[in-house]
């Protein structure tokens, strides 16, 4: 795509630079448009800067000297189409937009021992943030007062360069009079499929970098859930077993006695279950599964040590959750089933995952539920030393989601956790 960028003193694209602004820059993965004899012999040099711009490691310390390359041999070309040395000799404005996919901003590279303005970079940078989120504008000329003038074309062709980065090549005058030459698309051949495969490379890197942290903070999680498991959670467990031993020791004494024996008791359990949650938390592992997967794993090992019947009504296709959400939602489903499988005195359990919604309006939340057919319970005459009730409210404040439990018309228990729908 090209942009014409400048305006004669009427307010109009000067007539000068009409022919280049109908120049039709392809696709980098499309044949060259031109005769093999005319661009054999720039070829192999053309490749060349493809390669190195591909395989650099930092485009603004590789781009500037190559761009400085193609640079001269536009010019060369310049001098078969214009006014010979008298164009030649004219200063030429050029540069690379650069946008990587992390990136908001786009960076301007331009040849070695050219300095731009910074208004000059300035207006570029603000003129390509105004049209890069549109993959279909083309030969769209612009009147911008003042500089630059010339001629600038997208580099990147995609449906949403928003995502994948993007590039454009901008030329000063006299270089875009040479716009309709074969080699000079030829030369924006080699520029694009270049800075295309630099940024692939750079995807595929970051993806690695991404890959890799991950992989690190797993593995760090696991070694501390070792060492947790090694050290606190036997001396916490040792503390539970005492601290039941001194709350039977401590039934005739005075009540104030009493009363300290279980409370000490309880925290040594509460400790000793959220330091086993932390540990179980360290070793689940699901990649890039989706809630469903998560919620069939824990229907798998509860079928392992109970005589319920599980069920899961999933009606959402696909529904990814960051781990630390997805822990927090594993954590809350697990306490449930696990108080319907001790306390319910149920033989069926059914987890049910849907998108929310209240016609015609869209789904705005996302609805998981757990519900037994046990002998139901109502939180509130639930005592103090149970205090699983109010771990499961504590990790549903931390979704920020609501939590409710409730009792159905026919009997039984329901948990309903419900948070907004965030799709990507």
């Amino acid at each position: 795509m090209q942009v014409i960028l400048g305006a004669g003193k009427e307010g109009k694209v000067p007539a000068a630079r009409t022919a280049a602004a109908l120049v039709n820059v392809r696709r980098a993965d499309e044949p060259l448009h031109s005769s093999p004899g005319d661009t054999r012999r720039e070829t192999p040099k053309l490749d060349a800067i493809t390669l190195r711009i591909a395989t650099c490691a930092d485009l603004t310390e590789t781009l500037p000297s190559l761009l400085g390359e193609l640079l001269r041999e536009w010019m060369d070309l310049l001098s078969q189409h214009v006014a010979g040395t008298q164009a030649c000799s004219r200063p030429v404005e050029s540069c690379v937009l650069h946008r990587g996919v992390d990136q908001q901003r786009h960076e301007v590279i331009a040849p070695t021992g050219l300095a731009l303005q910074a208004k000059t970079r300035q207006t570029l940078q603000e003129t390509v943030s105004q049209i890069a989120h549109d993959a279909h504008v083309s030969r769209q000329p612009l009147a911008v007062s003042g500089k630059p003038h010339g001629v600038l074309i997208a580099l990147t062709h995609t449906t949403d360069r928003q995502a994948t980065g993007d590039d454009w090549l901008w030329l000063g005058e006299p270089a875009a009079a040479a716009l309709e030459s074969r080699l000079a698309s030829a030369v924006i051949d080699a520029l694009s499929r270049g800075l295309a495969l630099h940024q692939q490379q750079q995807a595929r890197h970051a993806e690695d970098r991404k890959a890799a942290v991950a992989q690190a903070l797993k593995n760090e999680r696991r070694h501390l859930a070792a060492e947790l498991h090694d050290t606190l959670a036997q001396e916490l467990s040792y503390l539970q077993m005492q601290s039941a031993r001194l709350t039977r020791a401590a039934r005739h004494a005075p009540q104030e006695v009493q009363a300290l024996a279980e409370d000490v008791h309880t925290q040594a359990r509460r400790a000793l279950r959220q330091t086993r949650e932390l540990i179980n938390g360290a070793h689940a592992t699901w990649g890039d599964a989706p809630l469903a997967c998560v919620l069939d794993n824990l229907i798998e090992e509860f079928e392992t040590r109970s005589g319920l019947v599980f069920e899961l009504d999933n009606r959402i296709q696909s529904l990814h959750l960051p781990d630390t959400q997805a822990l927090q939602v594993m954590f809350i489903v697990r306490e449930a089933m696990t108080n319907s499988v001790r306390h319910a005195r149920a033989t069926h359990l059914r987890l049910q995952l849907l998108y929310q919604s209240s016609e015609p309006q869209p789904a705005e939340r996302v609805l998981l539920t757990i519900e037994d057919n046990g002998c139901g319970f109502d939180p509130a005459d639930v005592a103090p030393a149970h205090f699983g009730l109010g771990i499961m409210q504590d990790r549903a404040r931390q979704l920020g989601a609501d939590f409710a439990i409730t009792q159905p018309r026919h009997g039984g228990t329901r948990v309903t956790l419900s948070w907004e729908r965030h799709d990507t």
